[in-house]
């Protein structure tokens, strides 16, 4: 459940019977400049530099957790014994998205005693208390460490920092290697992948939905083509770090190996779920059966079926795409009335709608 923040006098003043209802969006002045880039679009949205977004709210977890998983909590608990992590955030927002899976993966979300206070922001209107905690910028997502009282903004910052200050050293071999890698100890890798992913996946994304943020019915072979190539590239990077069991069917596939997500698959799920859901409703378009570019084939492709299947679908980010939509973490923050989603992105046109009307993951 949603918990108060207990820091400040003006924060309580805007609580009610469900937790804390932090109102927050951009005002037309704020997005009357031209959103002629993603950066722009970003930092509109609030997460690039010290701007960021929006999401949810903690789910309640049934689930037993593992002896292994209640030893790495006590050791996680120990090291920040005391300390309290209010997460600002908005239940339809990617970049939060991002944040609220880091948490989860990190077993944050799940710990007696609630480690985590999540506030919900709606970003049609900002509260002062946020403004001024936030120098004016109102932005989410951000990460407030209740001891110190420390902000971090910026999702793939906080994410870093989080992962950092969290994960417990005895999941390490877990995280990123496996047993095909050629290099285990991939988090830098699995960092740097992280850090660029905007300025690739996320961009030729949005460029393919419609550019910036908004939607477009009309499809754009060249951006497409574009978008497509870059899923190859990612595609490549999980085959390197995966082994190809193809008669494995349950297994789980993950950017940099391993048997869980990394902070490069949290980075760019986000956005891959809502460029999934947007293309094949506005363009007929289904993400990761590519229609405008092939890779050339190796030379042994011709005597060599699977290459040459391979060759024609990035299977394996087809397969990572189903392994991140079936993640605890991920069905836990997923919109629960899809329809009603998809009826306010056909009525605005918008990707960041929330940004103008409330609106969030339980009645998008």
């Amino acid at each position: 459940m949603t918990v108060a923040p207990k820091k400040k006098k003006t924060k309580k003043t805007m609580f009610n019977k469900k937790g804390v209802v932090a109102m927050f969006s951009s005002s037309s002045s704020d997005l009357s400049s031209s959103v002629s880039s993603f950066q722009n679009d970003a930092k509109l949205l609030g997460d690039d530099d010290d701007i960021d977004d929006i999401d949810g709210r903690t789910s309640s977890s049934s689930s037993s957790s593992s002896s292994s998983s209640s030893s790495n909590t006590e050791r996680r608990s120990e090291k920040h014994p005391h300390e309290k992590i209010v997460f600002y955030t908005h239940s339809l927002c990617p970049y939060a998205h991002r944040v609220r899976l880091c948490l989860d993966e990190l077993h944050l979300l799940r710990e007696e005693g609630g480690k985590v206070d999540i506030v919900d922001v709606d970003l049609s209107n900002k509260p002062k208390f946020f403004l001024d905690m936030t120098n004016g910028r109102g932005v989410v997502p951000l990460i407030e460490f209740s001891e110190t009282g420390e902000l971090v903004s910026e999702s793939l910052r906080i994410n870093e920092r989080l992962w950092e200050e969290y994960y417990s050293d005895d999941d390490s071999s877990s995280l990123t290697s496996s047993s095909s890698s050629s290099s285990p100890s991939s988090y830098e890798d699995a960092k740097r992948f992280a850090n660029a992913c905007d300025q690739k996946f996320v961009s030729l994304g949005l460029q393919a939905i419609g550019g910036g943020w908004s939607f477009d019915t009309t499809r754009n072979e060249r951006t497409l083509e574009r978008f497509e190539r870059e899923i190859w590239e990612i595609d490549a990077l999980i085959e390197k770090h995966n082994d190809d069991d193809n008669s494995n069917t349950k297994r789980k596939v993950f950017l940099f190996g391993g048997d869980r997500a990394s902070l490069a698959d949290v980075a760019i799920y986000p956005f891959a779920e809502r460029f999934e859901l947007a293309l094949q409703h506005f363009q007929g378009y289904t993400l990761g059966n590519v229609e405008y570019y092939h890779p050339p084939s190796p030379p042994s492709s011709s005597s060599s079926s699977s290459s040459s299947k391979h060759h024609q679908q990035p299977r394996h980010f087809q397969k990572w795409l189903k392994t991140m939509q079936t993640q605890p973490s991920s069905l836990r923050c997923a919109v629960k009335n899809q329809d009603a989603l998809l009826k306010s992105w056909s009525r605005t046109k918008r990707l960041d709608y929330f940004d103008y009307e409330s609106a969030d993951y339980i009645n998008p």
